[in-house]
């Protein structure tokens, strides 16, 4: 057990002792980066989309806390696509400097020692891995908890510092009675107060998502509403001709472009602090003009005829025989197109017992899986292939069953050992299978001693011709 497991232990068994729980919240309003990601206004952001409220390290920022670059994530392996730091990657919220709310939301809330709030500096550098040279390392805001669990939401009014653009503002919640805080980044642009605003008022109505890889012949679209239903005039439509066309944030960031150019009252990007609309390699938020009455904007992605894709599997038995202990599943996997291919074993109650995965582009490859604590009865073995570049599945499901052993079974050999002492009636076990064989009478035992790695027709068991050699015990 590592340093952190031991604190967490600890610090578990301290909470169960005195009755608490586990500490868990977010900032709701400025939404922060990883709420953000629940909303669906960030994507691509792995785990912290179903739990932003865990994003939580170790206290003591900036003298300790998370690491240079993993600040975002507070250092957690799953939450790492929060790290990511482009002027682009991320939704921003717009902010003016001076008196500014900021709202936590708990959903287990904890004795706290205080909030802190930092921002980066004028001269930060928006394309670099945030760390500590990003921020004014004095926090423009700091509140008490008292030591006091706060109630489930609580407001802070800090006065923000003057900024320009696009700026990042780190939360941190210093839980009291463990060694934990939780780190929460907010994307915020500030408005250019000089500049007038605009009468036509862009207003956000969708969102373009660099959610997949488009293939060749794909075409991506917006689609267009008003109260009366959809605006086919107000339609772009953007068809893939290169793979590198096709390129998650290549595509996005065509159609953006293609959408400013053609439309007079939609626009695509993301704002500046000017207030003007540009496209962005990636994430682009969908504008109309607020005298539109456009109520809303949808992409819609019209997938390319596929080639045709297959997986086969052979190889299986329909019975296992459980020895020692232990059992292993052997067989061949062969994929028609590129395919990602995922292996799952399950007793007949549901729970997963082995997994192998592997990805093949139009040729064969062995697998195994080693079952976990094999019981006899009923199981199943599901493959799963996805597509590449496509959300095609495929799926096949196999029924087996796992057979004890109940000790009266021998054998000779484990094959392919004593390979030339084979005859009629000599018994082997077939490692990759599990399953005893018999070598036949004369004149077929001839065949079993008539193996290779290069030939493997009489291979009891697997080879195409076995049962020409052997009977199954």
């Amino acid at each position: 057990m590592n340093k952190r497991q031991w604190i967490c232990a600890a610090s578990a068994l301290s909470m169960l002792g005195s009755g608490n729980v586990f500490a868990h919240g977010y900032i709701k309003q400025p939404e922060a980066r990883g709420y953000l990601c629940k909303l669906g206004e960030n994507s691509q952001c792995g785990a912290v989309q179903w739990e932003p409220q865990s994003v939580e390290g170790y206290s003591g920022f900036p003298q300790n806390g998370p690491a240079d670059g993993q600040i975002a994530s507070a250092g957690l392996a799953q939450f790492s696509p929060l790290n990511e730091q482009t002027v682009s990657r991320w939704a921003k919220r717009p902010i003016t400097a001076g008196p500014t709310n900021f709202t936590w939301r708990f959903t287990a809330n904890h004795a706290t020692r205080n909030w802190r709030y930092y921002i980066t500096r004028p001269d930060w550098l928006a394309n670099q891995p945030l760390n500590r040279a990003a921020f004014e390392l004095v926090p423009f805001c700091v509140v008490d908890g008292g030591m006091q669990q706060p109630p489930q939401e609580v407001t802070h009014n800090c006065d923000v510092p003057p900024r320009e653009g696009y700026q990042v503002i780190l939360g941190v919640w210093e839980v009291g009675d463990t060694p934990m805080s939780f780190y929460n980044v907010m994307d915020v642009m500030f408005a250019d107060v000089s500049t007038p605003p605009d009468p036509s008022a862009w207003q956000a109505k969708g969102m373009l998502y660099p959610s997949i890889d488009l293939q060749v012949g794909d075409q991506a679209m917006t689609r267009v509403f008003d109260a009366s239903g959809e605006r086919s005039d107000l339609q772009t439509r953007l068809q893939v001709e290169t793979s590198e066309q096709g390129q998650r944030n290549q595509w996005t960031y065509l159609l953006a472009s293609r959408i400013n150019q053609q439309q007079s009252q939609l626009k695509a990007g993301q704002r500046g602090s000017d207030g003007a609309i540009q496209p962005v390699y990636g994430q682009n938020s969908l504008f109309a003009r607020a005298d539109s009455g456009i109520q809303r904007i949808e992409v819609q992605i019209d997938k390319a005829t596929a080639p045709n894709h297959d997986l086969l599997v052979d190889g299986l038995q329909p019975s296992y025989r459980i020895r020692g202990g232990q059992l292993r599943l052997e067989f061949n996997v062969t994929a028609v197109g590129a395919l990602q291919i995922s292996s799952y074993v399950y007793d007949h109650d549901g729970n997963a017992k082995g997994f192998a995965a592997t990805e093949l582009d139009n040729n064969s490859q062995p697998l195994s899986i080693d079952v976990e604590s094999p019981v006899p009865g009923h199981h199943q073995l599901v493959v799963s292939a996805k597509v590449v570049g496509s959300e095609q599945v495929l799926q096949k499901t196999f029924d087996m069953m796992f057979v004890a052993d109940d000790g009266s079974a021998s054998y000779d050999f484990t094959f392919p050992d004593g390979l030339r002492s084979y005859t009629a009636g000599t018994r082997v076990l077939q490692p990759k299978t599990g399953q005893l064989y018999q070598c036949r009478p004369f004149p077929q035992s001839g065949y079993c001693m008539q193996w290779s790695a290069a030939s493997t027709q009489f291979e009891p068991g697997i080879g195409s011709h076995w049962q020409d050699a052997w009977i199954a015990d």
